[in-house]
Formats: C-alpha cells, sequence, structure tokens
C-alpha cells in the first residue's frame, strides 16, 4: 500500500470553499483527492464547460490528482431502480452527464449507485430496472473510458444491492467491463451480512473498483481510529490482496465539520503509520 492511493475528500468540508478543500489537501500532503460532486462545492447544473476547465486547472495547479468523482445521488432525486421510467430516464441521463463531467476533470473514475427502491414493488421488477438503467450508463462509460465503481447501501436505503453477493450479480447482470464494486468499510459493518474480507473475496480482485476507508461504530463514516472497526484488519485484508486502487476518506459524521483538516490530517497519520 502507498500513501498516494489516500484520497483527501471533501465530503466533511461543505462549510469551507472548495479552494480551501484544495489548499488544504495540498498543506496535508496527499496527492490525490475523491470529488463528492454536489452543492454547495460542485453541483453540475452550475458548471459549463469553461468551468469544469478552470476546477480542472485549479486542481492541477494544487499538485493533485482526481481519482474518483462521486455525483451526489442520496440527497437528489436520483435512482436507476425506481418504477417511473421517467425518473430513470432522467437517473441515466444524470449519471451520463457526470460522466462526461468526469472526463473533463482527467477523472477515470466515477461512484455509481442503485439509488432507492419501493419496498412495496416487487423487488424482481426492481433489479431488472436498475440492471437495464445501468447498462445504459454502462455504454456511455465505456465509451469515454470511465470505470464505474457501484457502492451497496444499507437496508435502510435500499434492498436492491446491500451485501457483496447482490453486488456480484449486478455486475454480472449489467455485464459490461466498465463497471466494478464499490466497498465501503461502514457500510459493510453496518449492514452485517459481510466482513469486510468476505465482501472483498466473495467480490474478487478483479471487481473491486475503489475503496471508501472508514471507521464506523457501526455506522457514521469516522476518521479511522475514532470508531469499532477493526481498521487494521481491514488495512490488512487490502495488503494481502495487493489493492493498487484508491482509498477514498468519505467522512460523513457532523462532529469533524467545523475542523475538517484536522480529521483529514489524523486519518493520514493513521494509515501512514501502517504501511
Amino acid at each position: 500500500m502507498k500513501l498516494s492511493q489516500l484520497c483527501c475528500a471533501n465530503y466533511h468540508y461543505k462549510r469551507y470553499s472548495l479552494e480551501y478543500f484544495l489548499d488544504s489537501a495540498q498543506r496535508l500532503g496527499f496527492s490525490s483527492i475523491e470529488l463528492w460532486a454536489s452543492g454547495p462545492h460542485m453541483h453540475l447544473e452550475d458548471f459549463d464547460a469553461s468551468r469544469l476547465a478552470q476546477l480542472k486547472r485549479s486542481i492541477r495547479d494544487h499538485n493533485l490528482k482526481l481519482a474518483c468523482f462521486t455525483p451526489e445521488q442520496c440527497v437528489y432525486a436520483i435512482s436507476v431502480s425506481h418504477p417511473d421510467q421517467v425518473y430513470r430516464d432522467r437517473t441515466v441521463d444524470f449519471f451520463n452527464r457526470h460522466i462526461e463531467a468526469s472526463v473533463a476533470l482527467d477523472c477515470d473514475r466515477m461512484v455509481v449507485s442503485t439509488g432507492f427502491a419501493y419496498l412495496d414493488v416487487d423487488p424482481e421488477d426492481a433489479f431488472g430496472w436498475c440492471v437495464e438503467s445501468l447498462q445504459k450508463i454502462a455504454r456511455k462509460a465505456e465509451a469515454e473510458g470511465v470505470i464505474l465503481a457501484l457502492e451497496p447501501f444499507t437496508k435502510y436505503t435500499t434492498h436492491i444491492c446491500n451485501e457483496a453477493s447482490q453486488l456480484v450479480r449486478l455486475i454480472k447482470e449489467v455485464g459490461s467491463p466498465n463497471l466494478m464494486g464499490l466497498a465501503d468499510s461502514d457500510v459493510i459493518a453496518t449492514t452485517n451480512v459481510d466482513t469486510f474480507d468476505s465482501f472483498c473475496t466473495i467480490l474478487g480482485r478483479e471487481r473491486l473498483g475503489h475503496v471508501h476507508f472508514l471507521d464506523g461504530n457501526p455506522g457514521g463514516h469516522l476518521v479511522p481510529g475514532d470508531g469499532n472497526l477493526d481498521m487494521d484488519g481491514i488495512l490488512n485484508t487490502l495488503k494481502r490482496m495487493d489493492y493498487t486502487g484508491y482509498l477514498g476518506l468519505e467522512v460523513l459524521d457532523r462532529r469533524y465539520v467545523m475542523d475538517p483538516e484536522t480529521a483529514m490530517r489524523r486519518s493520514m497519520e493513521w494509515y501512514a503509520e501502517r504501511i
């Protein structure tokens, strides 16, 4: 494992400007970032080609690489599993436009999810809608050279994809070489079906496209060392797999929003001591 694999992320920097986040990542010595594409930092509807080019220059001028692009898809009205075709088509368009933005920002990796599925709808119907929509998005990703990292959520968000076996089924059904899986250490622990090790084993190294490297109680998306998860064991699993991808610090707990830089500094120090 290398220090360059650890991605500073802007989720908990939302009380500060995007420029402050980039300054902070550079100041702390990060070489890569994961960018949460949402207001107040970067709502794509506010960014034309010129503003995307300006952001690309700013990231480059801070000596940073955009390693993963993450459109907001939990708060916005976005779901590839929704029974309304109009809703799904708009979602496909949403992701396709973010794929284009990824390319404009020199990023070849983007996070996607299944969105929200109703509990009073046949889950196999929802699964089919999800597959159909993801196939359309994956075709766009293939054409643009972008890898999609599909993230399972907990049952409180969706029942379409919560665990490794469901993720593997989705990836196989979509059938695209550009669709891979995302392992979120805190989501895996909260779901409590797989361990991080068994999740990665079932998914397979060849399908692991991105990692969210977080502690939890479970739950909370905390700085490594601030929760109850076996973060050393999780890191050892990644070492044993010879994982060469990125680890996004998707820190979300509100305890960090007033002083986000300290949270990132502590995350980097925890990681650096162990690699």
